[in-house]
């Protein structure tokens, strides 16, 4: 290499090193002088924040000792009010005792002495003397040295008289106030003018240490006495009553409220000071009260006035810097200086780099628009005027065209008018919102391809500040046609499924309504005992067969979420009676003794589902008897907690069983899951029992557990949140078996059944209890032979060919000659939405087959005995062509004696009704909206009729006279007729009818709740 080139590449690199040195020098010397000016800024604002802290802290201190100066005044009134209070003279036990009940030690730490200075004529002294020596009402001994200080013969006298605490009196006791030079004339202006006094001339006390005491005094003027004038002040004038305090107690009463390290407190009672003078300088004839005279040097000094009772006072305050500065304050200067050196620095290479980073971002946009023109998304930008800022290729192609064709246009030029203004409204949603929204939506394509696409759209706010306003929307759409088509047919497939279960439950409980039902029936008249050992296996078999079922469709009520739960009173001894006589025989078979114990501080009335809880304990005691062999099964329920009405009960079932281990326990509550999975296992059981316990329990708030050890028994638990019931007086109740048979002797019923099995079953259970019985095969034929007979039940089925039971009470309802009839669902259908439309269509009642014959003859007789007591209470003039619908009997809103001759006083039937009438009534109230709205006054007139009746039936008396308006309405359409142009009168009137019925509900909801403490509106 030559020196010539040698020379260039030298003087290239110090060329490029001074250049960095030229570039960064500035920066250097920018990011100094930033820092110390910061430095200044912080220090100085350290200082404000420091001075600002100081005179709160003064002026706080001021406000305090200014209010404790008040309270001392205000200790002297209270006690001169005890003179002009009390019935009598105020001697000095009561004045003791007053000042006794004020406490002053704990409540005015600063106060030394309350006392009275009674006023005494110069020719009354000796007799006032010779008084005060014989007062023994505080001490025996009287006070036989008392005499007034100073002595001599003088004008008039104030003598200290009474003194408390009584530790005080000492050497004051009978001082002669009105001699002392500087307190007579202050008593004197105190007395003429009825204000209170100030000490001016500070007291220097030695005991129980040398200090200085100051007081206030307050005069006190004979009972009674005019005290408008100074004269009459002056006569009636009785004495003072003063309240002396420490002046070193008082200003450490205020360090102890401050409790700052180093404050320096001075007080000072200040001389008059010319007009004009400074306030905040302590002048030279001030006197010095507490502290130093000099205030220390440096740091931050505040001298602020004080008023003690016209008495000027300065209250002087001294803190070093050290004292309120903490170490925030003193490292902020100093991190200011250091933030202001790199923050300078940073911001300077910030520019420097700028260039560089402009290339980066251009780099960086390149590579956000390669990744959005190939992902497989539509992705846009649009603005608030509908143009688009933005488009990706793939929502371009959907449009049909480029990207290029799309950035810049507006929507309705780039695609059909009709579906931009669509697209338009979901975009204009988020500029008006302000917020991100998502949905589906559907997108037909070019080719006529229908295409689902999930959408986020997303607000751009000005300046990307989430406050600013909003001026563009970005939309991502992610095709999910497939997702689409899988949820579609999920749930298809999940309706296809409860579809499945609604038929099985009736396929299956149909046959096993006559398996049950003929074996009952046969062992009625079953004498040979192996007939009627295998009868009964039979009927057994079924119940246990009819458990299994009831298992797998709960089960799918739960995974399906729809199974809820019923609210209603129940008595719980009643529940568990019930409990032992369904499980009493099976423990004694296994020869176990079955024990139930309820805690005494339970209530007997529980508002809740007495059926899901039956069904937890009977699962429960029902393991408990399977898995033992010998030994006692308990079950006991106590109360956890109570919260006004709200109750936590926990249930307990224990065995002396097989028990389990651990690893067993753990598995419990799985479904499907058996302890013993073998084929040759030793106790049955579906797994199911355990997993809807659970979620029982858990639908009643409550929790679930198990304690077990192989060999030792197990103990099941569970809790549930319940309420405590009214406890009503309880009436006739459930009628006895011989009472219900009585009630089905001599009736006359119609079994409305398609199954030849389930007719038979009915019809000879009903005949061995007395009734006459007559069959249908569906609903068509049903309402024939109701037009020919009079029936007093109807027992429909639900699914039926011809005409089915939904459709066939419909029918009877909206009949005149049949709507009083009594109809009750009797169907193998056990979902809760089959008995919603059951009621809707207006049955009274609703059984499950298969059902026992002892529900089966209850809910007849209740039924019958329900419709026969609503008959009778209601009025059939409104019935009757021509009546005036607004002439109806006004019976009350709520008459609970019907209520209860309806169900016999039932406490629980006569609650669960009511509220039962409450969401029927409710329904019912949509339904003539739907029938005002479709202007379907035949329809109205059903629907007033079956309210009707069902008002009555439980005393709501005025809501069933507006019912009974509802059923005139057909007549008045059609006496009145309207032509096509005008609005029928019959629905202008049911709109009114509506109005009242509304508010007739409102008011029964209120009464119900008042009387049954629930929630049932």
């Amino acid at each position: 290499m030559t020196p010539a080139i040698t020379q260039r590449v030298r003087s290239s690199v110090t060329g490029a090193a001074r250049q960095r040195l030229l570039l960064w020098a500035p920066g250097a010397l920018l990011a100094i002088a930033a820092g110390c000016v910061l430095y200044g800024l912080a220090a100085r604002t350290v200082r404000d924040d420091a001075r600002q802290r100081f005179d709160g802290l003064a002026r706080g201190a001021q406000a305090q000792l200014t209010d404790r100066l008040a309270s001392f005044g205000d200790l002297a009134r209270g006690a001169a009010a005890l003179f002009q209070a009390s019935d009598g003279p105020v001697n000095r036990l009561k004045f003791h005792r007053y000042v006794a009940a004020l406490d002053i030690a704990h409540h005015f730490s600063e106060v030394e002495a309350v006392t009275f200075a009674a006023a005494v004529d110069g020719a009354d002294r000796d007799r006032f003397v010779d008084a005060v020596r014989q007062d023994r009402s505080l001490d025996p001994a009287g006070y036989p040295n008392f005499d007034i200080q100073p002595p001599g013969r003088r004008q008039r006298y104030e003598v200290l008289t009474y003194l408390e605490p009584r530790a005080s009196m000492g050497e004051r006791f009978g001082v002669d106030l009105a001699a002392h030079p500087s307190i007579g004339p202050a008593l004197e202006q105190g007395r003429d003018q009825g204000s209170m006094s100030a000490s001016g001339t500070p007291l220097t006390v030695q005991i129980p240490y040398p200090h200085l005491r100051m007081g206030v005094r307050v005069p006190v003027y004979r009972q009674g006495a005019r005290i408008d004038s100074v004269a009459a002040r002056r006569a009636a004038y009785a004495g003072s009553v003063g309240v002396a305090f420490s002046v070193p107690a008082l200003v450490e009463t205020i360090y102890e409220q401050v409790a700052l390290p180093g404050l320096d407190l001075a007080l000072f009672s200040a001389s008059a000071q010319p007009a004009g003078a400074d306030p905040a300088v302590i002048g030279p004839g001030a006197r010095l009260l507490y502290g130093a005279a000099q205030a220390p040097v440096g740091g931050f000094h505040a001298v602020l006035p004080l008023n003690f009772h016209d008495r000027p006072w300065q209250l002087r305050f001294s803190l070093s810097d050290a004292a309120l500065y903490n170490g925030f304050d003193r490292s902020l200067p100093i991190a200011a200086m250091l933030v202001g050196v790199f923050g300078t620095l940073l911001i300077y290479s910030f520019f420097v780099r700028m260039y560089w980073s402009g290339r980066q971002q251009s780099d960086q946009r390149l590579l956000l628009d390669t990744v959005l023109q190939n992902i497989d998304a539509h992705v846009y930008m649009k603005d608030s005027e509908r143009r688009f800022t933005y488009i990706n290729a793939p929502c371009a192609a959907a449009m049909g065209l480029r990207p290029q064709d799309v950035i810049g246009r507006l929507d309705r030029e780039v695609l059909p008018a009709a579906l931009a203004d669509e697209y338009w409204e979901r975009d204009r949603a988020v500029f008006a919102s302000g917020r991100q929204q998502a949905g589906q939506f559907e997108f037909v394509r070019r080719d006529g391809a229908v295409r689902q696409f999930w959408t986020v759209k997303v607000p751009v706010r000005a300046g990307f500040d989430a406050t600013g306003d909003v001026h563009a929307v970005i939309g991502l759409s992610t095709d999910v046609t497939e997702l689409h088509e899988l949820k579609a047919q999920a749930d298809a497939a999940n309706q296809a499924k409860s579809n499945f279960l609604s038929n099985m439950s009736h396929e299956i409980r149909t046959p096993m309504n006559s398996i049950i039902g003929m074996s009952h029936l046969a062992l009625q008249k079953a004498l040979e005992p192996r007939q009627r050992d295998y009868l009964e296996k039979i009927h057994h078999a079924g119940q246990h067969l009819l458990g299994i079922i009831n298992d797998i469709l709960d089960f799918s009520k739960i995974e399906a979420g729809k199974l809820e739960l019923e609210v209603i009173d129940f008595s719980l001894p009643t529940l568990m009676h019930n409990l032992t006589s369904q499980l009493e025989a099976a423990a004694a078979a296994r020869g176990l003794t079955l024990e139930v114990a309820l805690a005494p501080e339970l209530p007997r009335q529980l508002r809740g589902d007495p059926v899901r809880l039956e069904q937890v304990l009977l699962n429960f005691t029902g393991n408990a008897i399977k898995f033992s062999e010998q030994g006692v099964v308990r079950v006991r329920v106590g109360l956890v907690s109570a919260t006004g009405q709200d109750l936590l009960l926990r249930f307990e079932v224990t065995d002396q069983g097989i028990g389990m281990s651990e690893a067993e326990i753990g598995e419990l509550f799985k479904s499907f899951h058996q302890a013993d999975p073998s084929t040759t296992r030793k106790y049955g059981g579906t797994g199911l029992g355990l997993v809807i316990s659970k979620q029982l329990v858990e639908l009643m708030q409550g929790e679930v557990g198990v304690r077990s050890a192989p060999g030792q028994g197990s103990t099941f638990w569970f809790t549930a949140r319940l309420r405590q019931g009214v406890d009503f007086a309880q009436g006739a109740g459930d009628p006895p078996a011989a009472s219900l048979l009585d009630h089905i002797a001599g009736s006359v019923i119609l079994v409305v059944e398609d199954n030849l099995f389930s007719q038979q079953v009915a019809q000879e259970l009903l005949e061995d209890a007395g009734a006459e019985v007559a069959v249908a095969a569906n609903g068509k034929e049903a309402l024939d032979q109701m037009l020919r007979h009079r029936f007093d039940c109807v027992l429909m089925d639900l699914q039926m060919p011809v005409l089915d039971g939904f459709e066939a009470t419909r029918m009877i309802r909206a009949d005149p000659r049949l709507r009083d009839a009594v109809v009750i669902a009797m169907t193998a259908n056990a979902g809760r939405e089959d008995q919603e439309r059951a009621y809707a269509a207006g049955m009274d009642q609703f059984i499950t087959k298969p059902t026992s014959p002892k529900r089966l003859f209850s809910t007849i007789a209740d039924a019958i005995d329900a419709r026969a007591a609503a008959s009778a209470r209601g009025p059939r003039a409104l019935a009757d062509a021509g009546a005036d619908p607004r002439g109806a009997r006004h019976g009350g809103v709520f008459d609970q004696a019907s209520l209860a001759s309806t169900f016999n006083g039932n406490a629980d039937k006569m609650r669960k009704y009511a509220l039962m009438f409450l969401d029927a009534s409710a329904d019912g109230l949509r339904d003539v909206k739907e029938a005002i709205a479709q202007g379907d006054i035949e329809r109205l007139a059903a629907i007033g009729h079956r309210l009707k009746a069902a008002a009555r039936a439980v005393g709501a008396l005025d809501f069933a006279d507006t019912c009974a308006q509802f059923e005139q309405l057909e007549q008045l359409a059609q006496g009145q007729g309207h032509s096509g142009g005008q609005r029928d009168p019959a629905l202008a009137v049911a709109e009114s009818l509506l109005a009242t019925l509304s508010a007739r509900r409102d008011q029964l909801v209120r009464h119900m709740q008042m009387i049954y403490a629930a929630s049932a509106a």
